[in-house]
């Protein structure tokens, strides 16, 4: 009996202590939250209520923006991860998004609707050119609005879509809609689609068309915490959402059916440091490695390799997907990755 009651002692005080939902720290992929996040003690009601937003947020899962309804990606390489600043010295900014430039530099590229939500659209925006948000409310498990999600495409061409008849300013859209069917040519580094996803809890009175330079403006500060890139200003305290807790690369996972190895992978099943022959393979564009669900977990972009080591310490014990895109054709493999 008495080591029934420390059992319950000990449970109540990891609850008090973590809370009931878990830190935006635990978990393979961290949001880039406000300073004032990184800076609040664990058990604040500021933290938790941050914890429940995030934890209900991520349970959103999102449609691809470049895939069609047949589950079809076009190749396309990511040219800046989630996280990544740009520019030198002082004039580093945010760029809490990712990058993807599809084939070669293609600009008649569809885009799709990742979530259910409301459009806008913003023409000959400072930074950003034309580009779009959806908008959704996030709410708890019993219809209590904890926020809103905000997902922006941006670097597109607005006056090409509606020569294609694409208006969508203020409607409603569901997943898998095209939303636009042109990405903008003189962006900086050529065509590519800027993904990003926003944070605004119902105290925020922050909205779609915000953003601003680091040196343009007095109103940002640098984040605390983990990241070495992210401003918000100190009033609307917004946060930026890693895509890889959203997007699935297909509803169905993966599909094991027919599956055919082309790829060498050892060892299998693998623990720690496991090893890809490219069966001297100079024409790899990228790789990426899937959980059974279908959501990338790991994705980089290659170039001129034989074999490459990839450490896979962190990974749960279970099915991954392997794929390698190049020019012309799609490699894959099957990995287990065992835990003791």
């Amino acid at each position: 009996m008495k080591k029934a009651f420390l059992f319950i002692g000990l449970l109540v005080l990891i609850i008090k202590s973590y809370g009931q939902y878990p830190n935006n720290e635990d978990g393979q992929y961290q949001d880039m939250l406000t300073p004032e996040y990184y800076n609040t003690s664990n058990g604040s009601v500021f933290k938790e209520e941050e914890n429940k937003y995030v934890h209900f947020a991520r349970l959103i899962p999102f449609k691809h923006p470049l895939e069609d309804n047949l589950e079809i990606i076009p190749s396309y390489v990511i040219t800046r991860g989630f996280g990544e600043g740009i520019g030198t010295g002082g004039t580093v900014q945010h760029h809490a998004a990712i990058d993807m430039r599809v084939g070669n530099f293609e600009e008649d590229v569809i885009m799709y609707a990742s979530i259910d939500g409301i459009i806008n659209t913003f023409k000959d925006a400072p930074k950003y050119r034309d580009y779009l948000t959806i908008t959704k409310n996030i709410e708890d498990s019993i219809g209590n609005i904890l926020g809103k999600i905000v997902v922006l495409y941006c670097h597109i061409d607005l006056n090409l879509d509606s020569l294609d008849n694409i208006l969508l300013d203020g409607q409603i859209v569901s997943k898998g809609d095209t939303i636009s069917t042109h990405l903008y040519t003189g962006t900086l580094g050529g065509a590519h689609l800027h993904f990003e996803i926003r944070y605004y809890r119902v105290t925020d009175n922050g909205n779609e068309e915000y953003y601003y330079w680091q040196n343009s403006s007095p109103y940002t500060e640098p984040c605390s915490g983990p990241w070495s890139y992210g401003y918000w200003d100190s009033n609307i305290g917004y946060g930026f959402a890693h895509p890889d807790n959203h997007l699935k690369q297909s509803s169905t996972g993966i599909v094991l059916n027919d599956f055919e190895e082309n790829i060498v992978c050892y060892p299998n099943p693998v623990k720690d440091i496991l090893t890809i022959d490219f069966n001297n393979n100079r024409e790899v564009l990228n790789y990426s490695i899937y959980n059974i669900n279908g959501q990338i977990v790991e994705q980089n972009h290659l170039e001129f390799y034989d074999i490459l080591k990839i450490n896979i310490g962190s990974y749960s014990s279970g099915l991954y997907l392997i794929k390698l895109l190049n020019n012309e054709n799609e490699e894959k493999a099957l990995i287990k990755v065992v835990k003791e």
